[in-house]
């Protein structure tokens, strides 16, 4: 579905196709579903926008619950993983779309 949503890029401007809160949520939930953990930047990066935008964006998806951020003990990087609320939401989503 991300990999989807990426390759519309290929017909229709990148400016028209902004939706950078989903794409933050399908990345970190892809990430997550690997084991994998996501800097803030990652997630920007995938949606397809600036750092400061990503922020932006990942700050209202914690006012809405779906993620919450994540400070590993070993370095200063920032982390963002979906919640409790957001992974279900996430799982519900996708087994309907199946």
């Amino acid at each position: 579905m991300y990999d989807d949503r990426q390759r519309r890029r290929d017909f229709v401007p990148a400016e028209l196709l902004t939706d950078p809160a989903w794409d933050i949520l399908l990345w970190v939930f892809i990430e997550t579903e690997h084991g994998r953990r996501v800097t803030s930047l990652e997630a920007a990066v995938a949606a397809g926008v600036t750092n400061d935008i990503g922020l932006r964006w990942i700050s209202a998806l914690r006012k809405a619950g779906l993620v919450m951020p994540w400070w590993a003990d070993d370095d200063s990087d920032s982390y963002v993983m979906l919640s409790d609320t957001g992974y279900r939401g996430m799982q519900r989503y996708l087994q309907a779309d199946a």
